[in-house]
């Protein structure tokens, strides 16, 4: 096993700006100071747990949105493994609204080296920052008796420079969300909706029967998440892999850009954002019948408790043409190699990700499908589904086998908050498509200087 050792370090404040959504939330990470951080990577030792013998030891786990169903899982994962129950405890922290916040927490504290959390749920976006700076504890040895259980998407995010450092919550492909009974009266089929245009061509058939129904909802500023939930699939990034950055050049850049806009300028968009108090309304009225979006939503729709729409709504993978990459790829849980109880919370949670039964538990809990090969055949995971007209395991299952990982740095929320700005310029036709790629490999070069140095 790797063993890095990181003297003064900068975690550098590159998680700024708009950030993926992590399982249903969207976050800011604003900008942070740079800390100085002493730390090492060690090896698997023997599991103390940090207290005298004969008591509990405290795991600290942080989180986002709430606490609550963290507290219900970690409940019964313990009553499920009496040996465990009989020398731990969790202290579930909220930790904010969203992975940002935990974030800049994290940051924080090992500045500070105080109240460092034993595991920490972040978004595989930004393991790139904290994994680059040695301030997570490896995870190759725990996992090593798993690793032929754990499906390939999950295995992507769970890894930076060829070392395991995470485990995840949550693999996030893209699906889409769509009113199953309406597309049926107005003779759309999802799987023959292959391109933009032609997803852009249902929305306006339906539209003769149902005026106000809108395909997704898109508006200005661009989420994060929209963008790169398209612009993932094409393997692009904003850089090559010497850390020049090329987006005036870049064509799969380009051709995000451009399909973006032929969404934007569309009249099957809704404009009611994300998260904000018309989001909700506009599902509720039939406003929106249709979203392309993340694995994650399946669990935060149910949420809405839209009654009356219960069983009509169905999952698809994306169109053809943009089924390929991920949401962000996923939601992931890190471990700090300052954290007093390491050893002992890698035990614990790789049990929690990667035990047949305790992804029950969380399945039940949260929706949230585990990363196992074995899910795929479960009737566990793929009976049916009061809510949904269709099975959730095998859709996501389906949709997984088109997940591709955008390529993260460390300064991979600083490019986006950049790559962003412009984009809306070209969206709303203050800058062609050139100058605005132009300038923001510009402002990349002149703001980053290369994200791998």
């Amino acid at each position: 096993m790797k063993r890095r050792r990181i003297t003064a370090l900068a975690l550098s404040a590159m998680m700024v700006g708009t950030m993926l959504a992590g399982c249903g939330t969207k976050s800011e990470a604003p900008a942070g100071g740079e800390s100085a951080v002493q730390t090492e990577a060690g090896e698997k030792k023997e599991t103390t747990g940090g207290a005298a013998s004969g008591e509990k030891t405290t795991l600290s786990m942080m989180v986002f949105p709430s606490t609550e169903n963290y507290e219900t899982i970690n409940a019964k994962f313990l009553e499920q493994n009496p040996d465990l129950a009989e020398k731990v405890d969790f202290e579930v922290q909220l930790g904010g609204s969203g992975d940002g916040d935990v974030a800049d927490k994290l940051r924080l504290a090992l500045t500070s080296g105080e109240n460092v959390p034993d595991i920490v749920r972040l978004n595989y976006t930004q393991l790139p920052e904290f994994a680059k700076a040695g301030v997570l504890y490896p995870l190759d040895d725990y996992i090593a008796e798993y690793e032929d259980r754990i499906i390939d998407a999950a295995k992507s995010i769970m890894k930076y420079d060829d070392t395991y450092y995470a485990l995840p919550r949550e693999v996030k492909p893209k699906v889409w969300f769509y009113r199953a009974d309406i597309f049926e009266e107005c003779g759309v089929d999802v799987r023959e909706v292959k391109t933009i245009d032609e997803f852009i061509a249902a929305g306006e058939k339906i539209r003769e029967k149902y005026p106000n129904a809108c395909m997704e909802n898109y508006n200005v500023p661009t989420q994060g998440y929209d963008f790169m939930m398209m612009l993932s699939g094409t393997g692009a990034g904003f850089c090559d892999e010497n850390g020049n950055y090329n987006l005036a050049s870049n064509e799969d850049v380009k051709l995000t850009f451009e399909r973006m806009k032929k969404l934007y300028d569309s009249d099957v968009m809704s404009s009611a954002a994300e998260w904000s108090a018309d989001w909700t309304p506009a599902f509720d009225n039939g406003e929106i019948v249709s979203q392309l979006i993340g694995g994650w939503f399946k669990t935060d729709f149910k949420n809405f408790n839209l009654e009356s729409q219960k069983g009509k709504w169905a999952m698809a993978p994306w169109p053809e043409e943009i089924r390929e990459g991920s949401d962000a790829g996923g939601a992931i849980w890190v471990i700090p190699a300052a954290a007093r109880n390491k050893e002992l919370a890698a035990e614990i949670m790789t049990k929690m990700c990667f035990d047949e039964e305790a992804a029950r538990i969380i399945f039940d809990v949260t929706g949230v499908l585990p990363a196992l090969k074995s899910a795929a055949e479960d009737e566990y995971y793929n009976g049916d589904n009061e809510y949904y007209a269709c099975s959730l395991g095998k859709v996501n299952s389906e949709a997984m086998e088109y997940l591709k990982i955008f390529p993260y740095n460390p300064a991979s929320s600083q490019e986006q908050k950049i790559v962003l700005q412009y984009l809306d310029e070209y969206l709303q036709e203050n800058m062609t498509l050139d100058e605005a790629l132009k300038a923001a490999q510009d402002d990349m070069i002149n703001q980053i200087g290369n994200p791998f140095e």
